[in-house]
């Protein structure tokens, strides 16, 4: 695998020189590339959405709502569903979301990730029903890859698991993990890792990436609260219901206007969450590369996921 690319993603061709010399400049590795952020969300628009679907006997949490949202904001503008590794920007070939759970609220209990893969154009029915199905699954039955990391951790010594641990970095960094391997097995291939801290009333995180995989993001959302806001529009002081988004990200393929652009786009469909509902369209994505040689890349990975649509899907997903 390694002598074709790696399985999660394409490598990106044609960028300017300032892109490629800034993501070698910035930073070796990805935490010490990690840039925090805080987004608050007032969830006025949320309340009333998820109360009008409750008349018609649709449940919606703010989890499902925020994560159909991320779904949509990494379609609509690649440029955030992608990684920098060895010095090369990838493109993936997925939309993938690890959320982090925990099959009860024990003290002590181990957590775990579920992951959900998405071509991006899924509306907000679609994405919560796989979310819902991934979870329950989770819940009620035994994970194989968890059970075999829980044994390999546990019964391996400590030198020995050392070396394997070091062997999959080593793997990792050829693309010699398989496209099943990452899915299934490690929380860290994913376009983005997701916790929902409003389900065990705490405040959002902002958390380090890590080196090993490729996730460029870390979202959490945080609980509920009473803030007073000001209207920009009046300069009147009120009490609002908000929630916090902790963001972190890969700042040597995210700089400060793209990210912009993508806090932007949440903004306009938390205003909206209707547009949710509808499909999203390839004619609405934001592709970054407009010269001859980024459109005719993007017309050969048009063609590559017509094939790989045209294939029979994993069982794994």
């Amino acid at each position: 695998m390694g002598l074709f690319g790696r399985a999660d993603g394409r490598k990106i061709k044609g960028l300017d020189g300032f892109t490629r010399i800034g993501g070698l400049l910035v930073g070796n590795t990805r935490v010490e590339s990690t840039n925090t952020y805080t987004h608050t969300v007032v969830t006025k628009r949320m309340d009333d959405f998820i109360a009008q679907k409750k008349k018609d006997g649709i449940e919606y949490t703010y989890r499902d709502l925020v994560i159909a949202s991320l779904v949509r904001v990494f379609y609509l503008r690649p440029r955030f569903n992608r990684f920098f590794y060895k010095g090369v920007f990838y493109q993936r070939n997925f939309i993938d979301i690890a959320v982090v759970m925990h099959k009860n609220l024990k003290t002590g209990e181990r957590e775990t990730v579920v992951k959900c893969r998405f071509t991006g154009t899924e509306t907000l029915a679609e994405i919560k029903a796989k979310i819902d199905n991934t979870i329950h699954m989770a819940m009620t039955t035994i994970n194989k890859a968890d059970d075999f990391t829980n044994k390999i951790g546990g019964t391996l010594p400590t030198w020995l698991l050392r070396f394997y641990m070091n062997f999959m970095k080593f793997a990792d960094r050829r693309g010699w993990l398989s496209e099943k391997f990452m899915f299934l097995a490690s929380p860290m291939h994913a376009s983005v890792v997701f916790g929902d801290m409003k389900s065990i009333h705490l405040g959002p995180v902002w958390h380090h990436l890590y080196n090993f995989g490729n996730a460029g993001f870390f979202a959490t959302l945080g609980k509920d609260v009473m803030r007073p806001i000001v209207d920009p529009k009046t300069n009147e002081i009120r009490a609002e219901r908000v929630c916090d988004l902790g963001i972190s990200e890969d700042e040597r393929f995210v700089d400060g206007l793209t990210f912009t652009h993508m806090i932007r786009t949440v903004d306009r469909i938390m205003d909206n969450i209707s547009v949710l509902e509808e499909r999203a369209e390839e004619a609405d994505r934001k592709w970054p590369y407009t010269s001859k040689k980024g459109i005719k890349q993007r017309e050969k990975w048009a063609k590559q996921d017509a094939k790989r649509a045209k294939r029979k899907p994993n069982k794994f997903l």
